[in-house]
């Protein structure tokens, strides 16, 4: 490289590092269109906190910095150096240019690592370099485990405040709506959504991850309403529902608050419209609402046939229907509104699995080889009640077959599956296959 070429590279490295030091709200990063200098300038802009490169000398900076770092920093050398004797300073410039250009280097970063394990990079600015390098690079996973390094670190400290742990929660779910903004089906994105709140629970006595399963359980709907094809958020939005199970009663209340719908109607609303003909009791949506959850899951399950002494939780069962059948009605309306998405109907199949694995679990039973049989209760500790359940033996499934709820369940997802054949929705035909052979309901659909 010519020594004018040698200058320029050497300015914009100056120039990039003055404005990351001095910069604390940038927000992204991105190359500039342009085919050469013609205004003799530095090519480093800076325009409202926003970091940005022009074209033309991307190729010359990338290959000069790569090079040097390859040359010095990443090659054994045949001497034993103290490694105090790295200029950190120099090496923290070169990599901060060279995975802006091309942040897939995982070697890169784990050279980053080991200066933030050395107290030479610090931990907030390394969040701030990530954000940088996902507005450009929103798929780049090297940042986003990069990221996920640095806030394990950060939330083990235990003098964190919960007014900090509340800021880094806003700024990660912001970063993950900008990549899935900017990347459609943004899996990492998502993993990183659903890492963040896995996460959380090492801090639960700081925060309350209860009130963000519910917050997060809200906005993904109104996101895949927008992007229905996104199955990742489809998947985020699963391992939502999964947390709100087992909320609280203060929280229950506030989560029904937020969706601005009475669970419980929307509920009754599809048993009362498929429930058994041949039933003797009353159906209409007027008598199921005035049902406690205690009464609503005996007369919609019989009873239980489990032979262990664990008590079942029937209020917490009842709820667990409600959002399950009400993300069934949802699921009805997209299909309805889009048709021939099939991230849909694959949403729909971890509902239906859910609902039966509901039963399942209520009536003690488990589908092994494709036929029931009786479960071991985990939660119970009488070894003399696992011996006896050691053995394997098969359920009579007419049990289950015959209750008030499969028979609902059964007739909604037939009617459903004749209106979308009407409409010549090849994905219904699929979904009929799917209950019969892989859910087991082959003998009674």
């Amino acid at each position: 490289m010519d020594e004018d070429k040698f200058a320029l590279v050497e300015k914009i490295l100056k120039d990039v590092d003055n404005i990351l030091s001095k910069n604390a709200d940038l927000c992204s990063f991105d190359i500039v269109p342009v085919d050469c200098n013609f205004q003799n300038k530095s090519p480093v802009l800076l325009l409202e906190n926003c970091l940005g490169l022009e074209s033309w000398c991307m190729k010359h900076v990338y290959m000069y910095c790569y090079s040097e770092l390859m040359d010095k920093y990443f090659v054994k050398p045949k001497r034993k150096t103290a490694k105090s004797s790295v200029n950190s300073e120099r090496l923290e410039k070169l990599l901060n240019v060279t995975l802006l250009l091309n942040p897939e280097l995982n070697t890169f970063w784990n050279k980053r690592k080991e200066l933030v394990l050395r107290l030479l990079l610090d931990k907030t600015a390394e969040l701030r370099f990530t954000k940088l390098v996902l507005s450009r690079k929103p798929k780049c996973n090297d940042a986003f485990s990069h990221r996920r390094w640095i806030l394990e670190a950060i939330l083990k400290d235990q003098n964190l405040q919960t007014n900090d742990i509340e800021t880094l929660i806003n700024e990660e779910l912001h970063i993950c709506q900008l990549s899935s903004d900017r990347s459609p089906n943004n899996y990492h994105s998502w993993n990183h959504r659903t890492w963040l709140l896995h996460t959380l629970k090492l801090v639960e006595k700081k925060f309350d991850i209860n009130f963000l399963y519910v917050k997060e359980y809200n906005f993904s709907e109104a996101w895949v309403s927008k992007h229905i094809s996104d199955f990742s958020c489809f998947h985020y939005r699963q391992f939502c529902i999964k947390n709100i199970f087992a909320i609280s009663n203060e929280h229950w209340k506030s989560f029904e608050a937020s969706i601005d719908v009475n669970l419980r109607k929307s509920f009754v609303r599809v048993l009362a419209k498929h429930f058994p003909k041949d039933a003797t009791m009353q159906a209409s949506e007027e008598d199921l609402i005035s049902y406690s959850e205690e009464n609503l899951i005996k007369l919609l399950l019989c009873y239980s046939s489990k032979s262990c002494d664990c008590i079942a939780d029937n209020i917490l069962l009842c709820r667990k229907l409600e959002i399950l059948f009400h993300e069934l009605v949802l699921n009805n309306e997209l299909v309805r509104f889009y048709k021939g998405h099939e991230t849909l109907w694959y949403h729909r199949r971890f509902i239906i699995h859910e609902i039966l694995s509901s039963m399942h679990d209520h009536f003690g039973v488990v589908r092994l080889n494709g036929v029931l049989v009786k479960d071991i209760c985990r939660n119970c500790n009488h070894d003399d009640l696992r011996q006896k359940q050691a053995k394997i033996i098969r359920y009579d499934s007419n049990r289950i077959y015959s209750c008030v709820l499969f028979n609902v369940l059964s007739r909604h997802e037939q009617d459903f599956i004749e209106e979308r054949q009407k409409e010549c929705d090849n994905y219904a035909g699929r979904h009929e296959k799917y209950l019969k052979f892989v859910e087991g309901l082959n003998n009674v659909m």
